[in-house]
């Protein structure tokens, strides 16, 4: 398993004290008993000199590097993206014959990625998808064959974000963001000002690359920012009415993170409705949309829950059965781990049998 990032190998203790979600790479990495790399691999010990020439590409090339070196060692290697994913690849391209790939595609779309795409299909056995949108452009556009794309949700930890008995009181107008990458702050953050609602946006993400919005903005006096620790996080989740998601218009899977959690606390979710961000929330039954940059929508739609709290209890409470019939961690982890499997096996390995 090639992870690009910074795993986080000392949360065992807080998982088992309810402290922190268990991290998907693990849960995956139990079931198949698969040996994980990550950023750590390129600080460790002389570096082969393919490593050492692919690390200045970048640590991802440098992580595809060393799991190309190691491919002797495995039946299957899994890219836990593409940006891992298409250096891998690359240099899996210089043999005939090697182990079988499966990766994560987050987002394929973008130009510069699409070549590559085209020109690698033949050494990855199987791409895996968490937009519809996304598998349409694979197909259509990159002419990669139906048979290697799998659509499957992401998850959330069940077990972790879960309804809990700390709930908002019969009174309580207080909601809650989460995240950063792709959301739209700013059309929030006007649909509520002066509106009869508190605010609290937890304006962070271990994963985000994009600019944090709610910085060096002043904050209407219903409005506050700061950074959570995910208990602090799943409080706030739960002490909150229903929970939003503003998004800029994007063609993926942006904000599937803190939507499904919401859903999994047992939470009604508001959130934009892009070109990507519509294979989770279904309107009026586990959710509600505004479209993109609506700022009287996101006002109607807020004033809609907050002035029927039953309405976004029953919403939330259908949310969470979602999560539990299909999005849960397990969920995650068996198709994943099955499409490896069904790789192993189509070249005769028996490790999966």
């Amino acid at each position: 398993m090639l992870i690009p990032s910074e795993v986080k190998r000392n949360v065992a203790a807080a998982v088992r004290e309810d402290a922190h979600p268990t991290m998907d790479y693990f849960a995956l990495q139990e079931a198949l008993g698969a040996d994980l790399l990550d950023y750590s691999s390129l600080e460790s010990g002389q570096q082969p000199a393919l490593a050492r020439v692919m690390r200045r590409a970048g640590r991802d090339a440098g992580l595809a590097a060393h799991g190309y070196l190691r491919r002797n060692s495995y039946d299957v290697i899994f890219s836990n993206g593409e940006n891992v994913g298409i250096p891998l690849a690359m240099l899996l391209k210089r043999h005939r014959r090697g182990p079988g790939h499966v990766l994560i595609g987050h987002r394929i779309s973008p130009v510069k990625k699409r070549p590559f795409f085209r020109a690698l299909g033949d050494k990855m056995d199987a791409v895996l998808l968490y937009s519809s949108v996304q598998r349409g452009i694979a197909v259509q556009e990159l002419c990669l064959p139906e048979s290697k794309l799998h659509l499957i949700p992401f998850h959330a930890d069940h077990r972790f974000y879960r309804p809990m008995p700390s709930g908002p009181d019969s009174t309580s107008r207080m909601i809650c963001s989460a995240g950063l990458e792709w959301r739209d702050y700013p059309t929030l953050i006007e649909a509520v000002r002066g509106m009869d609602v508190e605010v609290r946006l937890a304006a962070a993400s271990p994963w985000s690359k994009h600019r944090n919005e709610t910085s060096d903005r002043q904050l209407p006096p219903n409005v506050s920012a700061r950074r959570y620790e995910y208990r602090e996080l799943r409080s706030l989740y739960a002490e909150s009415r229903f929970v939003v998601v503003p998004l800029y218009e994007n063609n993926f899977q942006a904000g599937i993170t803190t939507i499904l959690e919401a859903m999994a606390m047992g939470k009604a979710v508001i959130t934009t409705r892009t070109v990507g961000q519509i294979d989770t929330i279904e309107e009026g039954v586990n959710g509600l949309y505004v479209q993109p940059g609506d700022v009287a929508g996101w006002r109607s739609a807020l004033n809609r829950l907050l002035d029927a709290p039953s309405d976004a209890a029953a919403i939330g409470a259908r949310a969470r059965e979602d999560i539990e019939r299909s999005m849960t961690l397990d969920h995650w982890v068996d198709r994943i781990s099955g499409i490896i499997c069904d790789v192993a096996d189509a070249r005769s390995a028996s490790v999966c049998r």
